[in-house]
């Protein structure tokens, strides 16, 4: 089973979200907790301490410097 892709809006554009978790879709409580750390952020750098925040514990997050790609993966 291949992991679902998922985009979010965030300032504007649009953010790919890759992963490696085929239990994360775009309906799934992970993903609300991304949505609440996308919210919160009001640039990359901020985008990438909120997401970490909200989890980090369950997977490595990485964010482009640009801000159009978040990477997350199992831990």
């Amino acid at each position: 089973m291949n992991p679902v892709h998922i985009v979010i809006a965030w300032q504007g554009r649009q953010v790919r979200v890759r992963h490696d978790d085929p239990r994360l879709t775009p309906y799934s409580p992970g993903i609300t907790r991304l949505r609440s750390a996308f919210d919160l952020a009001t640039d990359v750098v901020g985008l990438r301490l909120y997401l970490t925040t909200a989890i980090g514990d369950r997977y490595r997050v990485r964010v482009a410097e640009d801000g159009t790609v978040v990477g997350l993966w199992r831990r």
